[in-house]
């Protein structure tokens, strides 16, 4: 049986399969998704390459002004203070050596009330007082010994960024309580010139604070200044200083308001926060983490500003950063205005914080609601050390003319250069005569005259009464 070899051949082949050619669907869609990936890709280089360009030239304006833009850099940006000119390494010592009470007894000596021009001291509190402030007398002499010098330079290192250890405000806050206190009983003991002393001293601590550039140390400076304001008010309305005293502290308060000190707490805390926008991996991490051997305390960590390539690539926090950026330039050239222009702050940066959350700017919406309210803090601060400043004036002129002036304008130019403008509308400060003294009063935040009324100590959350920003000397 002869077998056909070619045919045999041919069935062991599969045939040639042809793959039929796309549909003209299928290559117009092929097509359109090539082109709209391109496209994608193409508008993303696009925004990046912008986005970068934004930055550096942000960047660039900062650097072009001489100010920071990380806390490493903050810590060369500010002035280099021989140790042996440099008086906060001596405060630091006296802060350290600072002794306070147990809680029950500390809650008796709350500055919010103690300090009242209406609060007379039980017998038991003076006892307290007094306890409190013989326990820390040393300390205080330390600290006075060291407002001898010149400068002032906290060792602190702001490479730390937002977690920068600032330990030494609370021991200033509580280093100012006691000459407050050592003041009051020098007025209650009718010593008048050496209560001044006590109120400058506030003063000088406070001063420690000017060239430290962050909003918190700007906050706290503020607060002790309130503070020897308060001190002032409730002292004068119980004992008189004479002409020389009252002078040193008309000249303290005016140099404690004489310089605008919120731009350089928004220049340090735009330094401080700017690595934040670019926390490497590991810098992430913790954040969530415990220090087991720090009684569950994380330990603070110095900002790289290093983050993770494709993290940077992405542009998620570098949009947020962008914004960051142009929002905090705004607000230090603002910040800079005189009051009341600069008050427009408050709103620009509520508008701001509005606008980062509604585009996702996280950390922007985190960072900027914070600062919204400091220049009004700051304006309410101004606005108390004009008030003490005139109230020394009226105490002079009451020293020379044996009566109180009808209106401030008496006070100029021997006693007073001008009547200080109200930090919240540009107007002089008021003043009107009581049945008994007088009262010297800013209109306060919300812009309204209400004819001197004093705010209650502990003004409840509920109260909807308008109060002016006031101080009062019965007598």
């Amino acid at each position: 049986m002869k077998i056909d070899l070619t045919s045999w051949l041919k069935k062991g082949i599969a045939p040639r399969r042809t793959r039929s050619a796309p549909s003209t669907f299928t290559r117009i869609v092929g097509w359109v998704f090539l082109f709209l990936t391109v496209s994608i890709l193409c508008s993303f280089a696009f925004w990046r390459i912008q986005l970068y360009c934004e930055i550096s030239r942000a960047f660039a304006r900062i650097r072009s002004h001489g100010f920071p833009t990380s806390g490493t850099e903050l810590n060369i940006w500010r002035s280099l203070v021989p140790d042996e000119e440099n008086g906060a390494l001596l405060m630091t010592n006296a802060l350290s050596g600072l002794h306070t009470f147990a809680n029950s007894r500390a809650n008796t000596i709350d500055r919010a009330v103690i300090l009242a021009r209406t609060n007379i001291w039980s017998s038991a509190t003076r006892a307290l007082v007094e306890d409190y402030i013989r326990t820390n007398g040393q300390a205080v002499a330390r600290a006075q010994e060291a407002l001898l010098l010149p400068r002032f330079r906290y060792p602190v290192d702001f490479s730390f960024g937002p977690e920068t250890q600032l330990n030494h405000l609370t021991g200033l806050k509580d280093m100012a309580l006691i000459a407050a206190l050592q003041s009051v009983l020098d007025a209650e003991e009718s010593r008048a010139d050496e209560w001044t002393e006590g109120v400058g001293l506030q003063l000088k601590l406070a001063g420690t604070l000017d060239d430290e550039p962050t909003v918190i140390s700007h906050l706290v400076r503020g607060s002790i200044i309130r503070m020897a304001v308060k001190s002032a008010e409730r002292n004068v309305n119980r004992a008189t200083p004479g002409e020389e005293a009252c002078r040193n502290l008309q000249f303290a308060f005016t140099r404690a308001g004489a310089t605008n000190l919120l731009p350089l707490a928004f220049i340090g805390e735009r330094a401080l926060m700017i690595p934040v926008f670019r926390l490497s991996r590991n810098e992430s991490q913790s954040f969530g983490q415990e220090d087991e051997s720090e009684n569950h305390l994380r330990k603070p960590q110095r900002y790289s500003g290093k983050p993770p390539f494709f993290l940077w690539l992405s542009g998620l926090f570098e949009r947020d950063l962008n914004f960051f950026l142009q929002s905090m330039e705004k607000s230090v050239e603002i910040s800079g205005l005189p009051a009341p222009e600069n008050l427009c702050l408050t709103n620009y940066l509520r508008e701001e914080s509005d606008t980062a959350q509604k585009r996702l700017y996280i950390l922007s919406g985190l960072f900027l609601p914070s600062l919204s309210s400091v220049v009004v803090r700051e304006a309410s601060t101004q606005a108390r050390i004009e008030l003490a400043t005139t109230a020394m004036a009226v105490e002079r002129f009451r020293l020379a003319r044996g009566r109180l002036p009808s209106t401030l304008s008496e006070l100029t130019p021997k006693f007073l250069d001008a009547v200080p403008p109200d930090p919240f509308d540009g107007a002089p400060l008021r003043y009107r005569l009581l049945d008994s003294g007088y009262v010297i009063y800013s209109i306060d935040a919300d812009g309204h005259d209400d004819g001197g009324r004093e705010a209650p100590e502990h003004r409840k959350s509920n109260d909807s009464t308008s109060y002016d920003i006031t101080f009062i000397v019965s007598r």
